[in-house]
């Protein structure tokens, strides 16, 4: 049976999405560490006590707003992948350009992911979450890697696990431009560049 609190956050979800949105603009900006409740509530316009009653504790808090945010990133990129439409070179740049343009979109949380797992050592379940949140996003692009493969267009003496490695580098470093540089990203023109590299290598042929 749903209890009557239960009934009253679902009708008001959008208290809830401020919160989450609130959370990623803090702890983006100052860290889990040094975030505390009553920015995140402030920067919310509720109340401590309405925050605490979608959110017990700042770790639930930090936890949801990943979880929302980066389901959401996999979520698209797992419908990308699965349209039989695509071959390995389109699939690849829409793959790469949606990683690119959420991070430019979503900077805040681009930035905790990248830095999740050395910045939250020193806490296990927020460790663990994210450690399963990197294997999550390690195995669909292990997936986009075999596509390669099936296709003819990388080499099959590869290494699958060490070309995962070369990807998420390439990934890594791009987001890592989108998050630190300002101004008008060519998002597509540094798909097609991670594409080019990442196929064809950067010696003169």
């Amino acid at each position: 049976m749903v209890n009557a609190d239960e009934c009253l956050r679902e009708a008001v979800p959008e208290t809830k999405d401020r919160i989450l949105e609130a959370a990623l603009l803090v702890f983006g900006e100052k860290g889990y560490h040094n975030a505390t409740m009553a920015e995140i509530a402030e920067a919310a316009a509720v109340g401590k006590g309405t925050l605490y009653w979608y959110f017990s504790s700042k770790e639930k808090l930090f936890s949801g707003m990943v979880e929302h945010g980066l389901g959401l990133l996999e979520r698209k990129l797992r419908a990308i992948i699965s349209d039989p439409t695509l071959s390995f070179p389109g699939l690849f740049k829409r793959i790469t350009g949606y990683y690119l343009e959420f991070a430019y979109t979503h900077r805040h949380l681009a930035r905790i992911f990248l830095n999740s797992l050395h910045n939250l050592h020193d806490n296990d379940e927020l460790h663990n979450q994210f450690l399963q949140l990197h294997n999550r996003f390690n195995k669909l692009n292990s997936e986009l890697i075999r596509r390669g493969y099936r296709e003819g267009y990388l080499r099959p003496d590869l290494e699958t696990e060490r070309a995962e490695t070369a990807l998420a580098g390439l990934l890594s470093a791009f987001i890592g431009r989108c998050i630190l540089i300002d101004g008008d990203h060519q998002l597509a023109a540094e798909a097609d560049f991670m594409y080019d590299c990442f196929v064809n290598g950067l010696g003169r042929r």
